[in-house]
């Protein structure tokens, strides 16, 4: 986002649920008094994190759901949470925006939310049919892409963690390297537990760390903007065990962990692209 900025272009953010619920990781909170008011800390947070990626120039919109919570939690069966919410109503109001914006591309998570979330999960449904909504409109959105870790990338990097002593992030302490890296999930133990009880058995066993590099069709070089990127990450205090461990890597290592952005192009102009295709550029 940092990047598209800096080059002119416009860039639309949506943000589907208001971050009322999960772990409280800033050592400047109490938990419990924080708890009550987490989505107006949450708010203030991704405004803080919007504001060091674009300068005021990213025009963000609010799609108004609650938090759902991991599978299986109390949060998740809220009435007013993401997961419990009218995905066609969801869609019509993704839709407006996108109607409004007239982007050349979507990018979204994949159908699996990356890593299992619920929320991630309808963010990506509602984005795929909001897409194929464009088809033949006169705002039709051309490209539609899926976040994707790069498999052996993100191994390399904690293998090398382990082998300096450096604490690794998800509980994959015990898991690297005498694990392979697609057993790997980026999810907590508890969370990942959550998740693989909760859904089919069938879907269950696709969460899977990250993609094989043959998969990934999209290669972004952002190492021009990681001060920005930084900056932006370290907004989100509340949950820094997610990402915000890349903060404290020793310089060389932190480099690596965000100076390429890696996504899987599934569709140009409504039809299915090929994992062989190759490109380093969201915009072709």
């Amino acid at each position: 986002m940092a990047r598209l900025v800096a080059e002119g272009v416009r860039v639309d953010l949506v943000t589907c649920t208001d971050g009322a619920e999960g772990e409280i990781h800033d050592p400047t909170l109490d938990p419990e008094e924080a708890r009550p008011r987490l989505a107006e800390i949450r708010a203030a947070e991704l405004a803080c994190s919007v504001d060091a990626l674009g300068g005021g120039k990213i025009h963000h919109h609010l799609l108004g759901y609650r938090d759902s919570g991991m599978m299986g939690t109390d949060a998740n069966e809220h009435p007013e949470s993401f997961w419990k919410a009218d995905i066609d109503q969801a869609t019509s109001r993704l839709v407006e925006i996108v109607q409004q914006a007239r982007p050349a591309a979507i990018v979204s998570y994949d159908e699996n939310g990356n890593y299992g979330h619920p929320d991630h999960i309808n963010a990506a449904r509602i984005a795929r049919d909001a897409y194929r909504a464009s088809e033949g409109t006169d705002w039709q959105v051309s490209r539609f892409y899926e976040v994707a870790w790069l498999r052996d990338r993100w191994f390399a990097l904690l293998s090398e963690m382990k082998e300096r002593g450096i604490e690794l992030p998800w509980d994959f302490d015990e898991s690297v390297p005498d694990t392979r890296a697609d057993e790997l999930n980026p999810s907590n133990a508890e969370a990942a537990k959550q998740v693989g009880e909760a859904l089919e058995s069938e879907e269950s066993d696709s969460f899977e760390f990250g993609r094989p590099d043959e998969e990934v069709t999209t290669r972004v070089d952002v190492a021009g903007y990681l001060d920005a990127k930084r900056r932006s990450m370290d907004c989100h205090k509340t949950q820094r065990q997610d990402l915000g461990w890349m903060l404290d890597l020793p310089e060389d290592l932190a480099d690596r962990a965000i100076d390429l952005e890696s996504f899987v192009l599934r569709w140009r102009d409504q039809d299915a692209v090929p994992t062989s295709f190759r490109e380093t550029w969201l915009l072709g």
